[in-house]
């Protein structure tokens, strides 16, 4: 699979369009949702019948960062695709699950060289990814995605609100497989977890670890006030613990009571964990590594950041070498969003993506 991409900073598709030629399918960005349906309709009118995803956010095509405008990512080469959506995706997004049963059908599914990358609306993450991987990851599917800046999501010409757009690929030339990259470790010499003794999952709140205040445990762990809780999640956030692997959970804000608000619920009777910042110009380099190692030929990565890894490695000065570095061994383009989704789980602060043979 190859990219080619177009952008346009006063929102013209004509002009993102210009070089777009014979896609496959069309994955696009837009700096505001008042924007989406205009553009999602004059792409559909472009490629008519051709598989297409939009939402809210920025984009970035190899070493390149658009903020403004529109942004088009054309995917073609030998790779069959199908673009569908699950709506009322807060509420009961099963009820659509026979769209994504036919777009898998459509392609002809293999297991290892057929995936899932989906956008869904802000807020509708967990029913979203715990739909599509109850049926795609038993099959061998892979999934990885985001969330969109906003409340609505475009699909073949066509806007959501509340719902969850998705292809469906399959790479004819090889296969696909799924990535997460976690920055962040447990502090050395200290393999602490806190287990959520009272929680507000609907609300995105955490009450209490190990019948504390979560802002106390939080705070005197930490050793910081209470004024710099939401500052110190980009170097600090906390992790759910599920077997071998973390989740990333980012902290929102603190509440008066001493609770903590997140951007991924947790539930009663999780373990949570306070991370620490790795090395993180090694683990991209480590996540580079397994991406060559694990696929022969790697043609293309597409990928959704984390708003909180885009606005740190911006401040640290590296975000530009972050992209120059991905894009050095193979085409690298995607979305800065809200939430990212890897298989069977809904994360925060991590790199999410689909890699092609």
């Amino acid at each position: 699979m190859k990219f080619v991409y177009g952008s346009s900073k006063t929102g013209s598709v004509s002009e993102a369009l210009k070089n777009v030629r014979e896609p496959s399918a069309l994955f696009f960005s837009v700096a505001s949702e008042d924007m989406l349906g205009r553009v999602a309709l004059e792409i559909e009118k472009a490629f008519p019948g051709v598989a297409s995803v939009g939402g809210v956010g920025q984009a970035y095509i190899d070493r390149e960062f658009f903020d403004t405008g529109i942004t088009v990512i054309a995917m073609k080469g030998t790779i069959r695709v199908v673009a569908d959506v699950l709506e009322e995706a807060s509420v009961m997004p099963i009820k659509y699950i026979r769209r994504l049963e036919n777009a898998v059908r459509e392609v002809g599914g293999e297991p290892g060289k057929t995936a899932c990358f989906d956008i869904c609306s802000a807020g509708t993450d967990v029913r979203a990814v715990t739909t599509l991987s109850n049926f795609l990851c038993p099959l061998g599917y892979d999934l990885a995605g985001g969330t969109s800046n906003s409340e609505a999501v475009a699909c073949n010409g066509k806007v959501y609100k509340d719902a969850c757009a998705f292809f469906i690929f399959r790479n004819l030339s090889g296969k696909i497989k799924s990535y997460k990259e976690n920055i962040y470790i447990h502090p050395k010499g200290k393999g602490k977890q806190f287990m959520v003794t009272e929680a507000d999952p609907r609300n995105y709140r955490i009450r209490s670890l190990e019948n504390i205040s979560a802002e106390k445990v939080y705070t005197s762990e930490l050793g910081i006030s209470r004024d710099m809780i939401t500052r110190q999640t980009f170097k600090n956030p906390f992790g759910h613990v599920c077997g071998s692997e973390t989740y990333i959970v980012s902290i929102k804000g603190v509440e008066a009571d001493g609770s903590i608000t997140t951007f991924r619920p947790a539930n009663r009777l999780d373990f949570l964990a306070i991370l620490s910042m790795a090395d993180y110009r090694e683990v991209v380099q480590d996540t580079i590594s397994r991406i060559k190692n694990d696929l022969t030929g790697v043609s293309a990565v597409l990928s959704v950041n984390c708003l909180f890894r885009y606005i740190m490695f911006n401040e640290d000065q590296y975000w530009d070498s972050y992209l120059t570095e991905m894009c050095r061994s193979f085409g690298h383009a995607g979305m800065v969003g809200v939430g990212e989704h890897y298989n069977t789980q809904f994360v925060n602060q991590t790199m999410c993506c689909l890699a092609f043979e």
